[in-house]
C-alpha cells in the first residue's frame, strides 16, 4: 500500500500546524515573524512546498515499510 500527499494537502497540514504555533503565548513580535514568513516563503506552489512533500511522503513511506510485519515468523518455542 502507497499513501502520497499532494502539494496542497501537505500545504494545508503547514497552515494548520503554523496556524497552532501562532496560537500559543509567544510574544507578538514572533507571532508576526511565523506570520510573514509563512506569508512570503512558503506558498502553496513555492519549492520549499516542493521539498516539504517530497520529505513528509518519503518518511510516511519508511513508517509504513518499517510497521510491515515479517512473513517470517520466529516459532513461539524458540524464545
Amino acid at each position: 500500500m502507497k499513501v502520497e500527499f499532494n502539494t496542497e494537502e501537505v500545504h494545508e497540514m503547514f497552515d494548520a500546524i503554523v496556524d497552532q504555533l501562532v496560537e500559543l503565548k509567544l510574544d507578538r513580535s514572533d507571532r508576526a515573524t511565523l506570520r510573514r514568513w509563512r506569508a512570503d516563503e512558503v506558498k502553496a506552489g513555492s519549492p520549499a512546498i516542493a521539498i516539504l512533500t517530497e520529505k513528509v511522503n518519503a518518511t510516511l513511506q519508511r513508517q509504513h515499510e518499517r510497521a510491515e510485519v515479517s512473513p517470517i515468523k520466529k516459532p513461539d518455542w524458540a524464545t
